[in-house]
């Protein structure tokens, strides 16, 4: 089913926005399984944005509506304690996520908001950004206040999906800064490697 087009979903990202797709700040960390892997820091980022780009051997639509199962992501999501909808409409949903890391770490979590739009011209995109007030409280968690990122599809000739996702997490605490920057290019190399699995075209 095709969702309602929203002009310029990508636009509605707040700041800080990603660099372009082709701005030289982005830097090639890994290539694994025909997923490349990029980071980039922006001016007064304490991390650096995360970026992952592959196919997906399956038609866009489909892919489209895994994206949009926020809820049943979470046998995907290692760690995912808790997703909950809290709204859901035809271009946007606001969802809660608790995630459950390994003592001495703290339980992370946050509440997005997601805004999505699809159309023969751009097809599939969704951008997301953190809305923590609208959201629950958890006692024993840390916050995680900054949390952006995009989704991209496009349709190829034969039929598989061209996919681009970036996001930007900052996870709060004193987390070594190799720990900060392995996590903005691993998080989005697993979360591709998940979705093929999840639609059988992947190991």
């Amino acid at each position: 089913m095709l969702i309602p087009f929203l002009f310029g979903v990508l636009d509605m990202l707040p700041l800080p926005e990603p660099p372009a797709a082709e701005a030289p700040r982005w830097r090639i960390v890994k290539t694994e399984q025909g997923i490349t892997c990029r980071i980039a820091l922006v001016d007064g980022a304490r991390v650096p944005w995360g970026e992952a780009v592959a196919e997906i051997a399956r038609p866009l639509e489909e892919v489209a509506s895994h994206l949009l199962d926020f809820e049943g992501a979470r046998k995907f999501i290692p760690r995912a304690a808790e997703i909950r909808t809290l709204e859901r409409g035809p271009d946007q949903a606001l969802v809660y996520y608790r995630i459950h890391l390994l003592w001495p770490i703290s339980d992370r979590d946050w509440t997005i908001r997601y805004r999505f739009s699809m159309s023969e011209q751009k097809g599939f995109e969704m951008i997301w950004s953190e809305l923590n007030d609208l959201g629950p409280r958890v006692q024993d968690t840390v916050r995680v206040t900054l949390v952006r990122g995009l989704w991209q599809l496009t349709a190829t000739a034969h039929k598989t999906t061209h996919a681009r996702y970036v996001v930007l997490s900052d996870l709060g605490g004193r987390l070594p800064m190799m720990m900060i920057e392995q996590t903005a290019w691993r998080q989005p190399l697993e979360t591709i490697k998940g979705i093929r699995r999840a639609l059988g075209v992947g190991p």
